[in-house]
């Protein structure tokens, strides 16, 4: 009977830890599955891009100060914007500038200004003898549109140096007929790109003329 009793007591006790280890392996492995898993970052950096290659300035050829290029407040912030309507943007946030767009903006022009034969120095950013034209440069848009087409507006003036600068130029620029597939934010970072490059070609002739 003793025997029987024990045995009795171990069935019991194992009829009572079975189910118990077989919840806490349950909890355990659902632990496991609830651990967050790694997503890869899916943030993609742009960047303003020019193909121009400098060429010899003409002789005698004046010397351009493109002072640091301005942009509108809502222009400040890193993600690529796309204008849904006349009063809606939509900024994509995991497609960034890989800079600051004002710094974009001026390195580009300055290689563009540079490949139309405008002597444009990397010298200080305050007024110096050396420049005899200071380049003012601030831009109103710059962005895609859900339409596909390309919102690029800026305005320029150029001065003559001195101790007291003289208006010698300036403008509205407009990029005209430039598309991207409403999709790619790399297809409109090209195009922006194209619509510095037109900004810059205006410039150029204005300097030209004042050559």
């Amino acid at each position: 009977m003793a025997k029987q009793g024990e045995l009795s007591m171990k069935t019991r006790v194992a009829n009572f830890l079975g189910p118990l280890v077989l919840g806490c392996w349950l909890a355990a492995a659902a632990g496991c599955s609830l651990l967050p898993v790694a997503k890869p970052d899916p943030t993609r950096f742009y960047v303003l891009t020019t193909r121009a290659t400098a060429a010899a300035a003409p002789a005698g050829a004046p010397a351009v100060q493109l002072r640091p290029v301005e942009v509108a407040g809502y222009l400040r912030s890193r993600p690529l914007i796309v204008r849904r309507g006349g009063n809606e943007l939509e900024f994509r946030e995991y497609a960034r500038w890989g800079e600051p767009l004002e710094q974009g903006i001026g390195r580009v022009l300055r290689e563009e200004l540079r490949a139309r034969g405008v002597v444009v120095p990397s010298g200080p950013g305050r007024d110096s003898p050396a420049f005899d034209y200071h380049l003012t440069v601030r831009v109103l848009a710059c962005e895609g549109t859900v339409a596909g087409a390309v919102d690029f507006r800026a305005v320029w003036e150029l001065t003559r140096a001195g101790e007291k600068p003289v208006a010698a130029g300036g403008g509205e620029f407009r990029a005209e007929a430039l598309r991207w597939d409403g999709k790619s934010e790399a297809s409109l970072a090209a195009q922006l790109s194209e619509a510095v490059a037109g900004l810059a070609a205006e410039i150029a002739v204005a300097v030209a003329r004042k050559g």
